[in-house]
């Protein structure tokens, strides 16, 4: 990645960190203008979560978990996987827009305390297995 950095004529604006201690995290991303998360293939989408509960604004593939983690145009933006084009198009939009990023951000933290805090999380696997075990529940009457 080094490499590819020089080569784009970067390498002067890029620090890669490596490992990453997880208590480090939350500065880290608070020190970030914009969090990219740009798979082709995600399930959940905690990259964003995280970077949305430190307020940071995201811009994200639109695949898997990131359609419900990200409200694009209201927490960040959600833009077409390999299309490296409308990812660059996304960043310098926003990366120009510090009011516009300052808003997402306040947006995504109060989206992220709304919907996916520890005990929500909870309450709502709770609710799916009582829901799952009324629906299955087999009778332990003996008849007579």
């Amino acid at each position: 990645l080094t490499g590819v950095a020089r080569r784009a004529g970067v390498a002067d604006r890029v620090r890669l960190l490596g490992a990453v201690d997880p208590d480090d995290m939350p500065a880290l991303l608070r020190s970030s203008d914009l969090v990219l998360c740009t798979p082709v293939y995600e399930p959940f989408g905690i990259v964003p979560l995280e970077a949305m509960a430190c307020g940071v604004p995201v811009l994200a593939t639109d695949v898997g978990g990131h359609r419900d983690s990200v409200a694009d145009g209201v927490t960040g933006r959600l833009v077409a996987p390999q299309d490296p084009e409308a990812v660059a198009g996304a960043a310098r939009a926003l990366l120009s827009d510090e009011r516009l990023r300052r808003q997402y951000g306040r947006n995504g933290r109060e989206r992220v305390l709304r919907h996916y805090t520890w005990s929500r999380v909870a309450d709502g696997a709770e609710q799916v297995y009582r829901l799952t075990r009324s629906e299955h529940a087999v009778s332990t009457e003996v008849a007579s």
